[in-house]
């Protein structure tokens, strides 16, 4: 399993080679006084903290702020990534976005589309249950807001190889076509994303080599995509596998859909409670108990439980279950079939390659799509390893940061995924985008208090 994952990030890491050298990259020449923030990661996450910083910090400007990503452009992935599985509307409601205001995304769509956008029915660009946006609405937004700001001429494309944490922090980035670049910051935000692809036991090294087994979160060209072959087995069933299946299916490709249980609906992969910001708190007069019983949990370990049980993987909405259009009725009408069953083992085929179920059936597709999400180490695990050995870090049990109330983890702040066991379940989604922005944004403040 170990050579099969460092197969998978030799992979990852040529494809992203590869697209550097088909681009020119702006110099980079290190400025001569320290950088008051320097955010790891140009993913929602580390654009809507940027964004945060910039319009509630007195004093940082895109001449002292970087955001270090290895995409051409910022929120690359992202894009990439949910252009890829066929998603029509995000999961997340129209008050999670990347801009600061709660009500920006829908200000937005009212200025390009018109007043009647926002409104239930056919001219809508929203979802009818919780106002969820339409995804190009929301990338055209996401846009926005970086050309508003600024962002992208903060943007150093390259790959962040180590951190020395202190007062002032040390950086070292490697870039496409420069080399290292060392960098000083007085600030450092780890927005590192969901961490590397989870690769099932039973994968095959050489499957994965030969691109007949492919991890759904890797970034690949879009020219790739059209080699989905007439039969695919998509193991997964959360909201990615779900996409990814009503996509196909309507392309002519026959889809076979492999996960042990029955369609799991829920609106959220997590409770509500966990997506309150602090604003929206003030606004309706109360702070959520999930979040006030959260907090007042000392032992991480527990925290790591909470989160478990409360995080609800598996699942997808009732907008992508059921209707002509979803997955329950492409199930029925035979377009998906889905096997209730686990993978035992995969062999490679004439033509594809062969997989043996735990009900003891066998298929032969020509592709293996995997929708099983992220790996249980937490995000940049090497990274974090060099930190620590380093500097008076700690990790938990779990292996993640032990963050302060302000994501404080030594010298460093932390988003995302790392961010977890202070945020709670909700810290992965965009929604934990705005509630570490805002701890982030306090700590800022007070400093300059």
């Amino acid at each position: 399993m170990a050579a099969l994952l460092r197969l998978a990030l030799l992979c990852i890491i040529h494809s992203t080679t590869s697209l550097s050298a088909s681009r020119t990259c702006r110099p980079c020449t290190p400025p001569k006084e320290p950088l008051k923030w320097l955010i790891v990661g140009g993913g929602p996450h580390g654009c809507h903290i940027a964004t945060a910083l910039l319009q509630q910090v007195p004093g940082v400007t895109t001449d002292n702020l970087r955001i270090v990503d290895d995409g051409p452009e910022l929120l690359h992935a992202w894009k990439t990534r949910t252009r890829d599985v066929g998603m029509s509307h995000l999961r997340s409601s129209a008050s999670n976005h990347l801009d600061v205001r709660e009500d920006a995304l829908k200000r937005y769509a009212k200025k390009t589309c018109g007043k009647d956008c926002c409104r239930p029915g056919k001219k809508s660009v929203f979802a009818p249950d919780y106002m969820r946006p339409r995804l190009d609405l929301f990338n055209d937004h996401c846009d926005d807001v970086v050309k508003r700001n600024g962002l992208q001429e903060a943007h150093v494309r390259g790959m962040v190889t180590d951190i020395v944490p202190g007062a002032t922090s040390s950086i070292r980035v490697r870039r496409p076509e420069e080399g290292l670049v060392d960098l000083r910051a007085e600030n450092v935000v780890l927005a590192l994303g969901g961490g590397a692809p989870a690769y099932p036991d039973w994968v095959c090294g050489t499957a994965v080599e030969r691109g007949l087994v492919r991890h759904v979160s890797e970034v690949r060209h879009a020219s790739e995509d059209a080699a989905a072959g007439a039969s695919i087995a998509i193991i997964g069933g959360g909201v990615s596998a779900a996409h990814l299946a009503l996509r196909h299916s309507r392309e002519g490709v026959r889809v076979h859909l492999v996960f042990r249980h029955d369609l799991r609906e829920q609106s959220f992969d997590c409770h509500q409670d966990w997506m309150m910001t602090r604003d929206a708190s003030e606004r309706v007069g109360f702070v959520p108990e999930r979040q006030l019983a959260f907090a007042g949990v000392a032992s991480f370990d527990e925290r790591r439980e909470i989160i478990r049980r409360e995080r609800l993987a598996g699942t997808m909405p009732a907008s992508v279950s059921r209707g002509k259009h979803g997955l329950r009725y492409a199930i029925a009408s035979g377009a998906v079939q889905h096997h209730k069953a686990g993978v035992e083992r995969m062999t490679m085929a004439d033509c594809g390659v062969a997989l043996a179920l735990t009900t003891g059936a066998s298929i032969e597709v020509d592709r293996v799509l995997l929708a099983t999400g992220f790996s249980r180490r937490p995000p940049g695990a090497g990274l974090l390893d060099q930190m620590v050995r380093r500097g008076d870090l700690e990790l938990c049990s779990c292996g993640y940061p032990a963050p302060d109330k302000h994501l404080r983890w030594g010298d460093v702040f932390i988003a995302g995924a790392l961010a977890e066991l202070e945020l709670g379940p909700s810290a992965r989604n965009i929604a934990g985008a705005r509630l570490a922005s805002e701890r982030i944004v306090e700590a800022a403040l007070s400093r300059r208090a």
